[in-house]
């Protein structure tokens, strides 16, 4: 009564990895921004170029953190997508 299949223990699993996976998009975008705000601020603190550096490195922060949220977007419904092909 209390003992779980090999197949729930598999779903449940998946389930974890899936959730894990998909908890990575907003550190990994909040992360990616950070980094090139670090950048571009220590960049411009020594080359004297005040606002350039730290809004090109800016852009590219939040350009490296979209296309890494649709990366695992796109991994995420590809996966779904073979599953619910593979029952039929």
């Amino acid at each position: 009564m209390g003992t779980i299949s090999d197949k729930e223990k598999r779903d449940r699993k998946k389930l974890y990895l899936t959730v894990a996976d998909l908890s990575t998009m907003g550190f990994a975008m909040v992360l990616s921004i950070v980094l090139g705000l670090v950048a571009g601020f220590f960049l411009d603190s020594h080359l004297g170029t005040e606002p350039i550096f730290t809004f090109v490195f800016l852009f590219g922060g939040i350009m490296a953190g979209f296309r890494m949220m649709y990366k695992t977007y796109m991994r995420f419904f590809s996966e779904d997508k073979t599953d619910h092909e593979d029952r039929r």
